[in-house]
């Protein structure tokens, strides 16, 4: 089978991540022909991925000019699919189309895509990638009910696929920065540092707070850029020494990724929706006990190998985490429970429920045209 797989954002978080993985597992596929279509300049190591064509695109994927980009190398490369990892598709669509839609957070949690022109576009924009697939991918059950409840014309044509983090988990680890270094030399529970609403880093700040005097040398680092003032308005009412103990960690590679997630204490991630959640997989996959809310799609991906708590309840969040830095034992029960259910979500396996989708897509084409 001839795929024609759109990279263009294989260097974005998530998308990238999700992009990469795939590429990875369907050309150890001896029966697929992938192309791949990926952005100009882009620095990903994606060139490397065996036996693949590769073409370079010049228009942002959301632009229309890029939608005309990628119906052009459609019918160039005149695949027998053609897959986009997120909802930007090609115009025109002329053959078998499957897209991949992992979340439709800002619909489901507007707060998280304030403008509302912004929402409105990305509503268009993901309703047109339902109506024209002959098959949808998403990531979890829970996403495939966002999705059905907001896009009727998507009932019946989609596939829960899983995402993985055995690639990542399987990085090298680089050594840290001497800053980092530094934050990272004692204890410290590590979470990812988005701060739009569904995330909800503020409970976790608020359970902090509430622990920190239990444990003095405990640090919270945050991976990515710093957010001016969230860090003094989440911990308002800590003392001045509590906030200090908090630091965004500014942004990473994946090997440096990889060695704070191995240093951390636990990882800890309070968000109330997600469409899967790779960031607590991957850390499952390296050996981190995960504490995270029982929200959305996560409990499908951590199982019972994470503690969970109630989603914005700070007071559980708390009580979770007092038990884990206090019992070496469970920590390591976690972890080995962590690394268990990490090794059942593979990238081969997410290409080959992949390649049934792209099938399925074949056979629905043909028979509506027939």
């Amino acid at each position: 089978m001839r795929v024609l797989l759109d990279c263009r954002m294989a260097e974005w978080s998530g998308v990238g991540r999700y992009t990469m993985g795939l590429a990875g597992g369907l050309a150890a596929h001896g029966d697929v022909d992938l192309v791949l279509l990926r952005q100009a300049g882009a620095s990903s190591t994606i060139a490397d991925v065996a036996r693949v064509e590769v073409v370079s695109a010049a228009a942002h994927p959301f632009s229309a000019r890029g939608a005309l980009e990628l119906g052009r190398c459609a019918r160039v490369a005149r695949p027998d699919v053609v897959h986009c990892p997120h909802f930007p598709t090609p115009a025109p669509v002329r053959g078998p189309l499957v897209v991949t839609l992992h979340d439709v957070t800002p619909l489901v949690v507007p707060a998280t895509m304030p403008a509302t022109w912004k929402r409105v576009l990305y509503r268009r924009l993901n309703a047109r990638a339902a109506r024209l697939a002959d098959r949808l991918i998403v990531p979890s059950r829970s996403s495939c009910a966002d999705v059905e409840w907001l896009f009727p014309a998507a009932r019946g044509k989609i596939d829960v696929v899983a995402e993985a983090a055995d690639t990542f988990a399987a990085g090298p680890v680089a050594p840290l920065p001497p800053r980092l270094e530094a934050l990272a030399a004692g204890p410290f529970l590590l979470a990812m540092g988005s701060v739009k609403p569904h995330k909800d880093l503020a409970t976790l700040m608020a359970a902090f707070a509430e622990i920190a005097a239990s444990w003095p040398d405990l640090r919270v680092l945050l991976v990515g850029g710093e957010a001016p003032g969230f860090i003094d308005g989440a911990l308002l009412s800590a003392p001045t020494a509590v906030r200090a103990r908090v630091a965004f960690a500014g942004r990473v590679s994946d090997g440096e990724l990889r060695a704070l997630y191995t240093r951390a204490l636990a990882f800890v991630f309070p968000s109330r929706h997600e469409g899967f959640g790779l960031p607590p997989l991957e850390a499952m996959a390296l050996g981190v006990p995960v504490v995270c809310a029982r929200a959305a799609s996560l409990p499908e991906v951590v199982g019972d190998a994470a503690l969970m708590f109630p989603p914005g309840d700070e007071w559980a969040l708390g009580n979770a985490l007092r038990r884990l830095l206090g019992d070496s034992e469970l920590r390591r029960t976690q972890a080995e429970r962590g690394r268990a259910r990490a090794a059942r979500f593979t990238w081969e396996r997410t290409a080959a429920a992949t390649l049934d989708s792209y099938r399925a897509a074949v056979s629905h084409f043909r028979a509506v045209r027939s």
